[in-house]
């Protein structure tokens, strides 16, 4: 299926998510403005702001890595070119919303802060490109306000998407020098090779690798028990792998250990906790995950070697 034919599909599927917009938005918008100012080594943040004419019915951002970019000598001609990785944000975020984004459908001079890199978990997105970045990467990237979708229901569309933004050059974080001990879910995820245990303590519930790896592939959609067992496996994984936690990190990881207790977390069972209530948990979590960078958070060389590692052993076990 073309990318075209399948975002048409979906636009279909989540016209009703903009249905209550108000029909009186202007007929041409302006294209939003676009900046970053924080990055990891696996996620770059931007902040989208609407031009005088707002994004009603939400916005789209498309990158491509500036290599790719200089190679092809700018932006293909056609937006939909398979090269383009893309999201469509048009409903309301669960995850990235401590910095105050509550719906990416935007408002006159409104913002939206948004983590390329940090959406597999994210709702209110359309997108096939969830994974991470490509750390040390530096990456082009452009916004436009989506049109109001129902050019996709027997062509009743009357506001079209406005042109797309300037070129946004950005870059995620090298990796550190040395052996590091901090990394993200998506490394965690996609490096089971690396776990420096085969079973890990969620809540009261003991879960092997295997289902650990099922977790981690399962988007949270809107589910806060998902989207925080991502974090909490890999504060954990990163622990035991020598990182040093603070006291800030160890409650977190306790209270949410707490929170979940006996729930079983999806897809190894059917477990529920409302994005409201974990939040700022996954966030804080989130952020301690994203220090590879910070070579004083590591213990040493090898975990192992440390005296409390029986310790740190058994309590994540």
């Amino acid at each position: 299926m073309t990318r075209p034919l399948r975002y048409a599909m979906l636009a279909c599927a989540s016209f009703l998510l903009v249905a209550n917009v108000a029909r009186s938005a202007p007929v041409t918008l302006d294209a939003p403005a676009l900046n970053s100012d924080l990055e990891s080594v696996a996620t770059i943040h931007l902040d989208v702001v609407a031009g005088s004419s707002g994004a009603p019915y939400g916005f789209t951002v498309q990158w491509l890595t500036k290599a790719q970019f200089d190679a092809l000598g700018g932006w293909p001609a056609d937006p939909s070119d398979p090269s383009i990785q893309e999201a469509i944000f048009l409903g309301t975020p669960t995850l990235n919303t401590v910095d105050g984004t509550y719906s990416f459908l935007l408002g006159a001079g409104e913002s939206a802060g948004i983590e390329i890199g940090d959406i597999f978990d994210e709702t209110g997105i359309l997108s096939s490109d969830r994974g991470e970045m490509s750390q040390g990467t530096n990456y082009v990237f452009r916004v436009r306000a989506d049109g109001d979708g129902s050019a996709f229901m027997a062509g009743e569309g009357l506001v079209p998407s406005s042109p797309f933004s300037g070129t946004l050059t950005a870059h995620t974080n090298p990796k550190p020098v040395g052996s590091g001990c901090i990394f993200t879910q998506g490394y965690w995820k996609n490096h089971p090779d690396a776990w420096p245990v085969s079973s890990l303590k969620l809540g009261l519930i003991v879960y092997t690798k295997t289902q650990l790896l099922a977790i981690f592939n399962t988007p949270a959609a809107g589910n806060g028990i998902i989207s925080l067992a991502h974090q909490l496996i890999a504060a954990k994984l990163n622990i035991l792998n020598g990182a040093i936690a603070s006291s800030l990190i160890t409650g977190a990881i306790s209270t949410a250990d707490a929170m979940i207790g006996s729930k079983l977390i999806p897809p190894i069972g059917s477990g529920f906790l409302s994005p409201a209530v974990t939040s700022h948990l996954t966030d804080d979590l989130e952020e301690f995950n994203s220090m590879e960078n910070n070579p004083a958070l590591c213990q040493g060389t090898t975990p192992a070697r440390f005296r409390t590692w029986g310790e740190l052993k058994a309590s994540y076990r």
